[in-house]
This record gives structure tokens, sequence and C-alpha cells, in this order.
């Protein structure tokens, strides 16, 4: 029996050196691995809220008329999980709207310098007659005092 204390010692050992390896990969997981939100998701999650909410309907009865888990319609709308195609026209279906609709994301932009960026990237595209337009527009809907 006491040929076997070197054997114990070694086990001893073995399991230390696997405990440590465990807590490496936990530290790992934690600190490499966190799910960084994407932008795209957060928006598409605010889009699919905001169109949730103004149809009056909570995440649960989305869930239920589109047979999507309510719990992943809270994981969508967090941008936590991207839906497939298939959810994506479920809700648009629930909601009844065009399915483009969804990918609408301007309405979702907060930031005024992201709105100030996208703003400008349209009117680069336009022509000169599409300008005044967007001129006329905006005289229209704010006008100058």
């Amino acid at each position: 029996m006491i040929t076997n204390i070197p054997n114990i010692s070694r086990l001893s050992i073995n399991i230390n050196a696997f405990i440590r390896f465990i807590d490496c990969i936990i530290t790992y997981k934690y600190i490499f691995m966190k799910k960084i939100k994407d932008p795209d998701s957060i928006l598409l999650g605010r889009r699919i809220r905001s169109l949730r909410a103004a149809k009056g309907l909570t995440q649960q009865e989305l869930g239920h008329q589109a047979d999507v888990d309510y719990k992943f319609i809270g994981e969508i709308e967090r941008g936590n999980m991207n839906p497939s195609f298939k959810v994506l026209v479920k809700i648009a279906k629930v909601l009844d709207i065009d399915l483009p609709e969804i990918l609408r994301f301007e309405q979702e932009i907060s930031d005024p310098k992201e709105l100030e960026i996208r703003i400008k990237q349209i009117i680069a595209t336009l022509p000169a007659e599409k300008l005044q337009n967007v001129l006329m527009l905006l005289r229209v809907l704010y006008p100058v005092r």
C-alpha cells in the first residue's frame, strides 16, 4: 500500500492541472469570446420592436401568432440573435407589412452623426433635379422662419 503513495500524488497533480485547465477555458470563454453585438442586429431588433409596438402586440402575442418562441422574439429585439429568413417572413406577415419594411433601419438610428452620414450618402448619389426635389421637400417639412 505504501508503494502507491507516489501514484496518488501524481493523480493529485493531474487533477490540479485539469482543474487549472478547465478554469482557463472558462476564463477564455467569458473574457475573449464575449458576444459582441452586431450593430445591424441591434437595428433589426429595434425595428421589429417598434413595428410590434405600433401594432399594439406584446412579444408573447407576436411570438404566438408567428409560431416563434416569445423568448426568441425578445432575443431578436435585443440584438442578441439573428432570425432566419423564414422567421422574418412570419414576423412580417403577423405585423401585416411587406418584408422589406422590416429592413428599413433609418427610423431606428438614434445617433445624429450616423444619421448625417446616411443622409449624405443618399444625397451624394442623387442627380441635380432630384436634389431640387429634396430641397423643396425639406422646405415644406421644415420651413425656415
